[in-house]
This record gives C-alpha cells, structure tokens and sequence, in this order.
C-alpha cells in the first residue's frame, strides 16, 4: 500500500486511463498527467493538514519520463532534474533516456538508493539535529569532523520544526536539489582535482592507483546516503584538513603540496600538476561544469538562477562570452560587478 512504500515513481503521460477519463468526471477528478497525480498521491501521505489517523511518513516521489526536453524546455539541460523536481514538488525527475556510466549509475539503482536514503530518515529531528545529520550523512569520527558539520551548518539545512512537519523529506529535498549538484560541504572529482593543482584525469589516475596517496583520497571519499546518486563526492572538510597537513608552516604552499603530493603516490613522473596559479573550473550556460580549468583572471563570475549563495561561486571564461555565439543566456548570468570585464556587444 501506500503508507508502506518509501518511494513512489510516477511516468508522465498517462494516456491509457479509462476510468480517469470518462466523460462523467467533472474535471476537477480528472488527474491529468504524472505530475498531477504525484501531488494526489503526496496529500494522502502527508496528510495535508487533515487527520487522517496516522503519522506523516516520509515517502519520496519521482517522475521518470521520456520527454524531458518537453518538460523541462527552457531549463538548462544540465539542471532539469533537480530543478524541476523543486518546481513540482517532488525528490527527483528521471530521464528514461539517460546513458549509464560508471559517474551515472541506471535509473534501478538511483532508485533503489533514493528508497533506502527515505528508509534510514529518522523518526523524530526535535533532539540532536547534529547528530541526526551526522548519522544519515554517515560523517567519519574523524580530526575535520567538526569543520564538517560546521559546514553543514553553513549551507542552511531544514533540520528542527520544518523538517519534523515533513517527516524529514525537506532534508532529503534540500540534500538533492541544494548539495548534490553544486560545490558546498561535498565536492565532485573536478572540484576535489582543482584543489590538489591536478587536471580531472590526473585525478582519476592517481585515485584509482592504489598508492598511499589513493588510499588517503579514499579515506576523504563521502560513503553516506546517495554517494552515488550524482556521481562521487569528497568531504570538504577532509579535503581542507589533508592538504593543510601536508603544507604545515611553510609559506610556498603549492610547492610544497606538489612535492607531498609526489612523495604519497610514490612515482614522482607520473604526477602532472596544473600550471595556472589561482585556476577555477567553468560553468556554461547549461549547468555544465567544464573540466578543463583556467586562470582566474581570465574569468568572470557568475549568477545562475537557483544557485546556492552557499555554494562555491560560479565562473565562465571571458572568451566563450566575448567572441562565441548563443551566448546570451551566458552572458546574463555574469554579476554585476565583473559586466566591466566583458566586451560589449549590439546584443546588450
């Protein structure tokens, strides 16, 4: 039944629906799509202010469709299934024609992860908020465990009265639709690559090497719920706490942590470091996180719309604004303050 399931994934186009669609409805009984009916479905789990005999539990819901270019037109391809999940009230929208990779596991198995990270939500978030957290997260008892939560802290999640009401689905949504997809208290292997001085691929290298640098990395890898649902994530604080151990005092701390870095893996000429001395990664105009990085002052900052003002800041080249076509959407994103460094242009 309903009140027994953790997840529940609806398809969109519901076009086979003889009762739904006799004439002797009025309209108001006539659920007309997937999305429709997830909001149907979701009144009888939370309740909605009724008394209806039993406790709100939490229960995600899910839209798994073909068409999401036709939903989700005008969204930025890269952000549709968060962003339109946040639209509709929802956890996730999956696309049926997704490709599987090893960052990109099968629709099955992020559904089976969504299922048991609601599953393992706790019962009650009126005691130790911190703890709750700590626990669902699966937060190492570690030296960087309290910057960790320091930083959770700092992103702003629903963890007292809002996310008790919702029997802990408002964490859930803002751990999908707030955390996963953006550079917060979890970082992708771009993010973590740019922290080290490396290219991604270097990264994946030297990850999957098994040299006590890989084992170190591995130690700093996020294992909680939905470790895999976006990909691979790192603990920042980890991250933070590693590379400041090994720079210590000294003073030409790239140098440094280059030369520790080497001395960790083991093979000092199959470790190749970035050139750029404050290098940054780029967005585009599509969410997209663009792997090769570049300097700082070769670019601007961003304002994507649902951007975290928590999140790492996002940047784009001046010269994908300056001389590429079907920029616009690009060159609307650039703050305020860095409009000086684009070129102008008729369009503005």
């Amino acid at each position: 039944t309903l009140q027994d399931a953790t997840i529940v994934v609806l398809d969109q186009y519901l076009e086979q629906w003889p009762g739904r669609d006799s004439r002797r409805l009025p309209v108001t009984l006539q659920v007309a799509d997937g999305l429709a009916l997830s909001a149907v479905l979701r009144s009888q789990v939370d309740g909605s202010g009724r008394d209806l005999g039993f406790k709100a539990k939490p229960v995600a819901f899910a839209l798994r469709t073909g068409e999401l270019d036709r939903i989700g037109a005008g969204l930025p391809q890269g952000a549709r299934e968060y962003l339109l999940a946040g639209q509709y009230n929802l956890e996730w929208v999956f696309d049926k024609k997704a490709n599987v990779t090893p960052d990109s596991p099968s629709t099955a198995v992020r559904v089976a992860g969504l299922a048991k990270a609601v599953a393992d939500l706790p019962d009650s978030w009126t005691g130790d908020s911190l703890a709750v957290m700590a626990t669902w997260l699966k937060l190492p008892d570690s030296e960087w465990r309290d910057d960790a939560l320091w930083q959770i802290e700092q992103c702003r999640p629903p963890r007292h009265a809002v996310a008790e009401r919702t029997a802990g689905t408002a964490w859930l949504k803002w751990f999908l639709h707030r955390i996963l997809p953006y550079p917060t208290f979890l970082l992708n292997e771009a993010q973590v690559a740019l922290a080290l001085g490396m290219h991604v691929e270097m990264f994946e290298e030297v990850a999957g090497s098994g040299t006590p640098l890989a084992e170190e990395l591995a130690n700093l890898q996020y294992n909680g719920h939905l470790d895999r649902f976006m990909g691979r994530r790192w603990w920042r604080a980890g991250l933070n706490k590693f590379i400041d151990n090994l720079i210590g005092e000294d003073v030409d701390d790239s140098g440094t942590l280059q030369r520790e870095l080497k001395r960790l893996h083991g093979d000092d000429s199959r470790v190749e470091f970035l050139s750029l001395e404050h290098p940054v990664l780029c967005t585009d105009a599509d969410y997209g996180t663009l792997t090769d990085p570049i300097s700082v002052d070769e670019a601007v900052r961003l304002q994507p719309d649902a951007w975290p003002p928590y999140a790492d800041e996002a940047w784009a080249a001046k010269n994908a604004i300056d001389e590429f076509e079907g920029n616009s959407a690009l060159r609307a994103m650039v703050v305020f303050a860095d409009r000086w460094k684009v070129r102008s242009t008729s369009s503005d």
